[in-house]
């Protein structure tokens, strides 16, 4: 009966597991951590130099993190110039905006008035730069009453649209070229076999096949190489990808904005490629700087590549102060876009809380690298935020992520804080988060390399909405899954000072052994299990690959240190200052280092507010 339970489980719920420091030693006897994966081992600009983040994440193990338009581009423009200002009529107002969006003009704005703007058929089309679509404010919560709404309106007959897309389908390529060399992780060029005509300015994905990569494990979900599945959000059986911009080309030579978040290998067949309309058609630029601002979105549908809003083939664009209720599909998602982001928003509650693309509220797919979600609060989902062959250079922070279910399964708590979900998910940063739980599982394959730095992870849901969430089953604070490498856990809170056992639950422990999983025992760390098969043994590669440094919890009530690394803890491994978001609020807010320290998180307190929680 046990059995079949956690099989169902663990089905629905994709999988849980723990993760310990792995230390070996100088020739001199002073420990120093190591990824052991010499594909590796540079640090992000080709040097040693650990100044920026004080050395507690080696450079083998993270990136350069500068996501997004807020960083990465400069900031978000302020447009004042309208070319455009709608009023709802009343009826079908999808022709109107659409004509405004097609007619306006570089730097300008589509200005919508309060009020309710019904969108119907395949809904609206951005595919233009240089454009802002801005409603009047996203109104009351959970209504958008007072504000702009734009609400599929034909859902009910139409189930297979979002309410709006930005750019163009991220898995049409034109040409792909091989490179003459490895292009090593750290580096910002790349050697090809011949020169493609690239063009300055140009975004391109570069990748390798990763069927026989040994960093990257394919799920047993997964067809064999060739198959569908292995090319949902990768180009064919190569899920280890990277979008880049072109900022200088000499000949077979190419320079890029960003670093390689990764080697890319010739004995992997390591290509660049550039998109277009299909194989040897025409190119088919990116949109650049497009802005959706201060609008309530309700009633998208469609599943993946769908919801309520997808960015695709996007660069520097941005969903800023908007709310998004009530979608089918991931509700505001990026498919291979760059330095876009997710900022200041309220999205939650998915018409499909179920596994499998329909309940998701956000994610970064398809190769996307340099993207930012920040400052948001992410609320009755199924997975609140997956990666699904993300690029790298990723940055999750400052987030509020809550009561994370499944509709068949109320007492199972959901994926939270996450950066996984489809092989293979790399050099992301997760940063200044409180989510109930923080996971890395691989039911569809394995992430790797993923840092998680100063967020709080509290152990246990809420159920602020009242619909019967309990936390009494799969119950762990941080767990990776099996085949979760490489992992960097420091400056973490986890668990609070009054959490609480449920269920059948009798205590809590610091770490989760074979002999200790079961449901009455809830550890802090899980690291190495198999959420599929509770009899499989745990992996030890997950605890010995993973770096654990300077975290507290309110089981051992203690912060434990790794050896040979600094204690000093510096406030951001990606912001150069404190946030102008935090407002008064201290910051860094999650402090380990001082006992546990963790309260004032924006996005926490506006939902509280939203909800009248203290």
């Amino acid at each position: 009966m046990v059995r079949n339970r956690r099989a169902r489980a663990v089905v629905l719920f994709a999988a849980m597991t723990l993760v310990v420091s792995s230390c070996t030693s100088d020739p001199d006897g002073a420990p120093s951590y190591t990824s052991g994966d010499p594909s590796h081992v540079s640090a992000p600009d080709g040097t040693s130099d650990d100044s920026s983040v004080g050395g507690v994440v080696p450079a083998d193990r993270r990136t350069v993190w500068n996501p997004g338009v807020t960083y990465g581009g400069g900031g978000i423009p302020d447009r004042q110039q309208p070319c455009a200002q709608l009023t709802p009529s009343g009826g079908d107002d999808t022709a109107a905006i659409q004509d405004a969006v097609d007619a306006c003009g570089q730097d300008q704005v589509v200005l919508l008035a309060a009020g309710t703007f019904r969108v119907t058929g395949e809904g609206l089309h951005i595919a233009r730069s240089g454009i802002t679509l801005r409603g009047a404010g996203s109104g009351a919560p959970g209504s958008g009453e007072g504000g702009t709404r734009l609400v599929k309106a034909d859902r009910a007959q139409n189930t297979s649209s979002a309410v709006l897309y930005i750019g163009h389908n991220p898995s049409d390529f034109a040409s792909s070229t091989d490179l003459a060399a490895d292009a090593l992780k750290g580096s910002t060029s790349v050697t090809l076999t011949s020169d493609p005509g690239l063009k300055v300015g140009e975004y391109v994905l570069v990748d390798h096949v990763t069927s026989g990569d040994p960093a990257v494990e394919w799920g047993t979900e997964h067809e064999p190489p060739g198959s569908g599945s292995r090319r949902w959000f990768a180009r064919q059986d190569r899920s280890l990808s990277q979008i880049v911009e072109v900022t200088a080309v000499d000949g077979p030579t190419v320079t890029f904005a960003t670093p390689l978040h990764w080697s890319f290998r010739t004995v992997y067949k390591a290509q660049l490629s550039r998109y277009g309309e299909h194989t040897d058609g025409p190119l088919r630029p990116f949109v650049e700087w497009v802005g959706v601002e201060n609008i309530y979105v309700e009633g998208g549908a469609g599943g993946d590549y769908h919801g309520n809003i997808a960015m695709s083939t996007c660069a520097y664009c941005w969903v800023k102060a908007i709310e998004s209720n009530h979608s089918v599909g991931t509700a505001v998602g990026m498919y291979g876009t760059y330095r876009s982001e997710i900022r200041d928003s309220y999205i939650h509650s998915t018409d499909d809380p179920n596994p499998g693309g329909a309940g998701y509220l956000t994610g970064v797919h398809y190769g996307g690298a340099d993207n930012l979600i920040e400052n948001n609060i992410l609320w009755r989902g199924n997975k609140l935020i997956v990666m699904r062959a993300s690029g790298g250079g990723n940055v999750v922070a400052y987030n509020y992520l809550e009561d994370g279910y499944g509709d068949g399964y109320h007492n199972i708590p959901e994926v939270g804080l996450n950066a996984a979900h489809y092989t293979t998910p790399h050099m992301e940063l997760l940063e200044g988060n409180q989510s109930f739980n923080a996971v890395g599982e691989s039911y569809w394959g394995n992430s790797v390399y993923i840092t998680m730095y100063r967020n709080h992870i509290t152990s246990a849901r809420r159920d602020v909405s009242g619909i019967g969430l309990t936390d009494e089953v799969l119950r762990r604070i941080v767990v990776l899954d099996k085949h979760s490498y490489y992992y960097n856990f420091v400056g973490n809170v986890l668990g609070t000072p009054d959490m609480r056992l449920q269920g059948q639950q009798e205590r809590f422990v610091v770490e989760g052994t074979q002999d200790t999983i079961s449901d009455t025992v809830v550890p802090v760390w899980l690291l190495g299990h198999s959420g599929e098969n509770v009899d499989e043994k745990i992996n030890p590669k997950v605890a010995e690959t993973t770096l654990r440094h300077g975290n507290f919890d309110f089981v051992s009530r203690e912060v434990t240190w790794a050896p040979g690394l600094p204690k000093g803890l510096p406030p951001s491994l990606y912001l150069p200052s404190r946030p102008a978001f935090f407002g008064d609020n201290p910051w860094p807010w999650v402090r380990p280092e001082d006992g546990g320290a963790a309260r004032g998180l924006p996005a926490r307190e506006r939902f509280d507010a939203i909800h009248g929680r203290g």
